[in-house]
């Protein structure tokens, strides 16, 4: 019964158009949200501004090294989005709806509302 149950829910999600956002996956998004946050303040500390966007931390610090770091899609194969406002970072997971600021999306640190 319960697995008929998990069928009907998922066969209703496809009807009217809504994307899975499971838990896994909004765990993963928040985790790289956090990940990403992290490495722009860094980078932030090393050359006195935060990054415009998170591509410009996709090069070595030096010749040389790795890359600072490797930028990868979201769980629903979106980009991460870098919001900067001032000295303020924050990163945006546009969720499985693909579409940016709405009520799906996956931020860090939090907006404040």
């Amino acid at each position: 019964m319960l697995l008929l149950a998990a069928v009907a829910a998922a066969v209703v999600a496809v009807l009217i158009g809504a994307t899975p956002h499971s838990p896994g996956q909004t765990s993963i998004a928040l985790w790289k949200c956090k990940e990403y946050h992290d490495a722009a303040l860094f980078w932030a500390k090393l050359r006195g501004e935060p990054p415009a966007r998170l591509s410009e931390m996709e090069v070595p610090l030096d010749p040389g090294e790795l890359p600072f770091i490797e930028q990868v899609d979201d769980p629903w194969g979106n980009p991460y989005l870098l919001e900067r406002a001032g000295t303020d970072v924050r990163i945006r997971c546009i969720g499985p709806d693909g579409q940016v600021h709405t009520k799906d999306d996956i931020v860090y640190p939090e907006e404040r509302r």
